[in-house]
């Protein structure tokens, strides 16, 4: 064969680019890529579509706006208890409310004040002259009694002991500031106190009244009303803030 006819045939193939081997390739490789990014696009529409139908609700924390809850407070020095605070009558701004008999009443008015936003420090700060540090308490009627003094000759640490209920026998016990403590339960028994390490916190002396007081209060509840007609007889019933009247009339 001539060398002419075999440079044609090399000059033949390359412009044709590599023959009939390389242009029936398919780039497997882009369409892969193209699929992918679809398949991804696809399950995003659908995640943000689901998220958009089925929003995700916190849980609610209470006390909130709106409930009602009575809790036994009460300040130990050493081996007895300090006088109750002083009365603190109820106000639109004010979530605490006592009469000054040891019962506190908790109905949050600002949103700042329900959750964990319902402390025994902003209890303390409702009272002029109260006040509750790490290693101290301060109250009027008392001064400012700290941790370290002497009790029996040995020396105390600041604690908050929380029952969560009337009828519970053993208590939660904080150590620290008092004031970071959060009242989350209604009818909760709290003492605040400074007794040597190894001796228990006593419940409040009022812990005996909250049942009665509990008796009387409840949890705001939203007004609900039905109507029912039938004939010449009508029933309407009203129920609000946990009480309930009944009226019936007939034609």
């Amino acid at each position: 064969m001539a060398k002419g006819s075999i440079g044609k045939q090399v000059a033949r193939a390359a412009a044709t680019g590599g023959g009939r081997t390389s242009r029936g390739e398919i780039p497997l490789g882009f369409y892969s890529a193209l699929a992918l990014i679809s398949i991804v696009g696809v399950f995003l529409v659908g995640y943000s579509r689901y998220e958009l139908q089925h929003p995700v609700s916190k849980p609610v924390v209470h006390p909130v706006i709106g409930d009602n809850w009575n809790f036994s407070f009460g300040i130990y020095d050493c081996s007895s208890f300090v006088p109750n605070l002083p009365a603190l009558a109820a106000s639109s701004k004010s979530s605490f409310s006592t009469s000054g008999n040891g019962i506190v009443n908790l109905s949050p008015k600002v949103s700042a004040d329900e959750g964990t936003g319902a402390t025994l420090g902003k209890f303390s700060s409702s009272f002029k002259g109260v006040k509750f540090t790490s290693s101290s308490i301060t109250i009027p009627s008392k001064g400012t009694i700290k941790a370290g003094a002497s009790c029996n000759g040995k020396p105390t640490q600041l604690e908050t002991a929380v029952w969560s209920s009337i009828l519970a026998t053993s208590p939660k016990i904080y150590t620290g500031d008092p004031s970071k403590v959060v009242i989350s339960s209604n009818d909760e028994l709290i003492t605040v106190g400074l007794v040597p390490k190894g001796a228990s916190l006593p419940k409040p002396p009022s812990a005996s009244q909250l049942a009665n007081v509990s008796a009387t209060t409840t949890t705001a509840a939203p007004a609900i009303t039905s109507t029912t007609s039938a004939q010449k007889s009508s029933s309407t019933t009203t129920t609000s803030k946990g009480s309930s009247t009944t009226t019936s009339s007939a034609g």
